[in-house]
């Protein structure tokens, strides 16, 4: 069954306002404050700065990475949160936010999108009771937001939904991700603002291409002090092209006949520090992105003494932000405002330490009374093993001071925390 989208009529075109929004989408173009032309005469597109195998490992990184996290919805009570598998908004995130896709894959959506965009949209479909029962993913370069008269937010859709092909709709009908702005209106383009470092990279790609197809060797120039025809000389060009051009001749050996010298005019490689300079771009685009440059494996300097250390700072500088944003918009475009709902993407797993340190946790929680053994196998993946595993642990030194011990009394104080109050002091010391 094809969805319905409406045309909301009541957000006119005519209430527009005269000038447009600051990021002007330019002609069969994205929506974008910044330009997309680097100095190296490259148009930095998404689809030209997903090339870059820098910029594509990156926004790999980010969106599988964030895609695959589990994403909590929460009920606030007052003895605390209750994670709701069964509220409708939980299946959306994690399971299938329509019918046409899986959560991990429209995740990864709205992330790609935001990386190389600096914003990602999704249609949200509503039942009749206002709830979310779907949202749909709305391509980046056929959307166009603007801000109406009275300070709204319009999204001018043209994806040949509507009537005469552009839909409109209102803030809360749309699901979206945007990455730091200067106005809430519209994301920066993270690929527009690091157009130089993707040009170079891209540049410097093209230089070794053709560096190896010709025959990975300096041009040079052939001279000779006799005179040449210019028939002469293009039969020399051609045969010394069709023997020493190609990566398949690399290393051939070239005979020179009739007086004919060799000079190299360029630098090698080596001599114009290339792959330095490669180095040096991979990591600048790195730090655009926030990626750790040994997520993509660049460099080979590890300065953390463990991976949960380097998985920390991943966490911090980079995925948390994202996370942020992601849950900010749910938080208000998903759930009803009288809902006492929270929601989460849990960095647990990635957070988490190597097998021993996590047992030595654990019992270091087990006996300190703030975990269960339920809770500990819950969080290992395993079953309860029955009411058994619910009771918690009390240290016996860890009761006050003033608290006397001996007897029963010590066996009551271990099983439930709590002192007889009719045990005399000396009593309880006679029967040391």
């Amino acid at each position: 069954m094809a969805l319905k989208i409406p045309f909301i009529g009541e957000i006119e075109f005519r209430k527009f306002q005269s000038t447009t929004s600051v990021g002007q989408p330019p002609s069969g173009g994205m929506q974008v404050y910044t330009g997309t032309v680097s100095d190296t005469g490259q148009y930095i597109t998404p689809t030209a700065a997903l090339a870059c195998s820098t910029v594509n490992a990156c926004v790999q990184a980010i969106a599988t990475e964030l895609a695959k996290l589990p994403w909590a919805v929460m009920a606030n009570t007052p003895s605390g949160r209750t994670v709701m598998r069964d509220h409708p908004v939980y299946r959306l995130l994690n399971v299938e936010p329509c019918g046409t896709m899986t959560a991990l894959t429209w995740r990864e959506l709205m992330l790609t999108s935001a990386c190389l965009t600096g914003n990602g949209y999704s249609l949200i479909e509503r039942g009749a009771d206002g709830r979310p029962i779907a949202l749909h993913f709305l391509r980046p370069d056929l959307m166009e937001v603007t801000r109406l008269g009275d300070g709204s937010m319009a999204y001018i859709y043209g994806g040949g939904i509507g009537e005469g092909g552009r839909t409109v709709f209102s803030s809360q009908e749309i699901f979206h991700l945007m990455w730091m702005s200067p106005d809430g209106l519209l994301g920066y383009s993270p690929i527009s603002f690091a157009r130089q470092a993707i040009g170079l990279s891209l540049a410097a790609e093209s230089f070794g291409a053709s560096y190896w197809r010709n025959a990975s060797r300096p041009s040079g120039v052939l001279t000779t002090d006799r005179d040449l025809s210019p028939e002469a000389v293009g039969r020399m060009r051609e045969s010394w092209e069709s023997r020493m051009r190609g990566v398949q001749s690399a290393g051939a050996i070239a005979v020179l006949e009739g007086g004919l010298k060799y000079q190299q005019i360029s630098l090698s490689p080596q001599d114009s520090q290339w792959l330095e300079g490669r180095a040096y771009q991979r990591e600048e685009i790195c730090s655009m992105f926030r990626v750790p440059p040994s997520v993509i494996g660049v460099g080979n300097k590890q300065s953390y003494a463990s991976a949960e250390q380097a998985n920390r700072e991943w966490v911090t500088n980079c995925l948390s932000s994202w996370a942020a944003r992601l849950e900010a918009e749910a938080r208000r475009k998903l759930f009803r405002r009288d809902e006492l709902i929270d929601t989460e993407i849990s960095f647990d797993a990635m957070l988490r330490a190597d097998l021993m340190t996590r047992y030595r946790s654990y019992s270091i929680a087990r006996q300190f009374g703030f975990m269960s053994v339920n809770e500990i196998r819950s969080e290992m993946g395993r079953d309860s093993i029955g009411v058994q595993g619910d009771q918690f642990l009390q240290p016996a030194n860890m009761v006050p001071a003033s608290t006397p011990f001996g007897g029963d009394n010590f066996s009551d104080i271990t099983a439930s925390g709590d002192v007889k109050p009719d045990v005399p002091i000396d009593e309880a010391s006679s029967n040391e």
